[in-house]
C-alpha cells in the first residue's frame, strides 16, 4: 500500500471516527469508489494538470454535495488543495484495506455459473465466514463460461468448484491416461 495514500485514508478514518461518523464516510467511500470506477472522463478531469484546482473544486462540489457527508467532501477538497487529487483511487483504496482489517473483514469474489437466490447467497456467505474467521463482503458475478457451479476467491485462496474445471481435469487424466497406454 502507497504510504501516502495510507496516511490520507488514516487521517479520513481517525477523523470519521471522531466524529462518529465510520459508517457514513463507510458509504461515501464506496459511492466514491464506484463513481470514480465508472467514469473516465471524471478521472481524466481530476488527474489532468490542464484542469485548474478551482475546476476540480467545482466539479467535486456539483457532482457530490449532498451526496456525501461534509467530512468527505472537505476531504476530497483538500486532497486538491494538496495536489493529491491523482491519488484519490489510491486513498479510497486504502482507506477500504485500513477499515477491513479494523473490522476483520475479507473480500471474496464469487464467479457462478448462473444467478445465486439470496437465500443460496447467504448460506454460502455464513460457510465463507465459518472457514475464514471473519466477516466476509461478497462480490457475485454471473460467469456462464463456468458450465455451472462456482469459483471463489478469498483472500488469496482459490476455491474451483465450476463443471468447467471438474472437466478441464478429467480432460487432463485421460490424456495423462491415454499417454501412458501407449507406451
Amino acid at each position: 500500500m502507497d504510504p501516502v495514500a495510507r496516511r490520507y485514508a488514516q487521517a479520513l478514518t481517525e477523523e470519521a471516527q471522531s466524529m462518529g461518523a465510520l459508517d457514513a464516510s463507510d458509504a461515501d467511500v464506496a459511492l466514491l469508489t464506484e463513481t470514480l470506477s465508472g467514469s473516465r472522463d471524471l478521472q481524466v478531469a481530476l488527474t489532468s494538470p490542464v484542469v485548474s484546482h478551482d475546476k476540480k473544486l467545482a466539479i467535486l462540489s456539483r457532482l457530490f454535495d449532498g451526496k456525501v457527508s461534509d467530512l468527505t467532501l472537505r476531504f476530497l477538497k483538500l486532497l486538491v488543495s494538496k495536489q493529491r487529487d491523482g491519488q484519490i483511487p489510491a486513498i479510497l483504496d486504502a482507506y477500504r484495506q485500513l477499515r477491513d482489517e479494523r473490522t476483520n473483514t475479507v473480500e471474496a469474489l464469487v464467479r457462478t455459473a448462473t444467478p445465486l437466490s439470496p437465500d443460496a447467497a447467504d448460506r454460502l456467505k455464513a460457510a465463507l465466514e465459518a472457514r475464514s474467521g471473519s466477516t466476509v463482503r461478497m462480490d457475485l458475478r454471473v460467469d456462464p463460461s463456468l458450465i455451472g457451479g462456482l469459483v471463489v476467491r478469498l483472500g488469496d485462496v482459490v476455491y474451483d468448484r465450476s463443471v468447467k474445471h471438474q472437466l478441464d481435469t478429467l480432460r487432463g487424466q485421460l490424456a495423462e491416461r491415454a499417454a501412458v497406454s501407449l507406451n
